[in-house]
């Protein structure tokens, strides 16, 4: 067994110069006396604060485990909302000794180094301007098909949101994970416009999805057609509202896939997760959607 007193102490030592390479210094809780390892008490939650220019860190326990908080320089709530969590570690004060706690802190530091330091930030961006979009004269020329990266981009001149979601998402993952940020970011804003049925921003968002489908790659293709289109539950009115907004491209493919997704569960959760597939460049394949209309 270990006494909490000496789980924060060890991990306060522990964490100490990784703080200060990353630019983060302890905050220090009202009556501390100096020497005194800073830490804060609330209901049955212990935790060390740390801040710097990069915004905040909890390191706090709470039902045997010790959680790693990261928040912006703004954050101070007391009930951890203004956080995230970026790890979670098993610490059972009954059955753990020092070592254990000392391996915590290792795992700790692993976690705010991947988060924080210089190098990984700038790996990070770099990534964010890697990913360039497809132009339309690109597309003209025939020399590239528009991607799923493009869609999100030009959906984002409609839904300013998207912009800082889209850089958020690449500095989380380092890639474009295309079925997650539609599926997190995307669908709700276009089903929320699809549901309003406002004339104006109908067209606008129908004329960006259209044109995408038109000159995309099968990926992006599946995109708008399984993932987005074909996955909301409309009504009668939405459905024609869409039916009248969408090419002839789009529509064939969007009425089968639709029906087919309303069959039952099963069948939705195989069109929502069709298999992976490689596109070879300025070719364009079976898409998973075509696949499911041939059936």
């Amino acid at each position: 067994m270990i006494e909490l007193s000496l789980v924060f102490s060890t991990l306060a030592t522990e964490l100490d110069t990784t703080m200060k390479e990353l630019g983060f210094a302890p905050d220090i809780p009202d009556g501390i006396q100096k020497g005194d390892t800073p830490v804060f008490i609330r209901d049955k939650a212990t935790y060390l604060s740390y801040s710097g220019d990069k915004g905040k860190i909890r390191v706090l326990f709470n039902d045997n485990k010790i959680r790693l908080l990261t928040g912006d320089k703004e954050a101070k709530s007391i009930d951890d909302s203004d956080y995230t969590l970026l790890g979670s570690f098993l610490l059972v004060l009954d059955e753990y000794e020092i070592r254990d706690v000392k391996s915590v802190a290792n795992e700790i530091k692993e976690n705010l180094t991947e988060a924080f330091s210089p190098k990984q930030i700038a790996k990070r961006q770099q990534a964010i301007k890697a990913q360039a979009t497809v132009s339309r004269a690109a597309v003209k020329n025939g020399s590239l098909l528009y991607d799923p990266a493009t869609l999100a981009i030009r959906l984002a001149t409609l839904y300013p949101q998207l912009k800082d979601e889209y850089k958020d998402h690449l500095a989380v993952y380092d890639e474009f994970l295309c079925e997650d940020f539609f599926v997190n970011n995307v669908n709700p804003l276009v089903f929320a416009t699809i549901k309003e049925s406002n004339p104006q921003k109908m067209k606008k968002l129908f004329n960006i999805l259209n044109e995408i489908f038109d000159d995309g790659t099968n990926e992006v293709q599946d995109v708008i057609i399984v993932t987005m289109l074909a996955s909301y539950n409309y009504d009668d009115v939405m459905y024609q509202s869409v039916l009248g907004y969408i090419n002839d491209s789009i529509m064939e493919p969007f009425i089968k896939v639709y029906k087919k997704m309303n069959r039952g569960k099963s069948t939705k959760m195989r069109l929502e997760n069709p298999p992976k597939y490689k596109i070879k460049k300025q070719k364009k394949k079976k898409s998973a959607f075509q696949s499911v209309l041939n059936q």
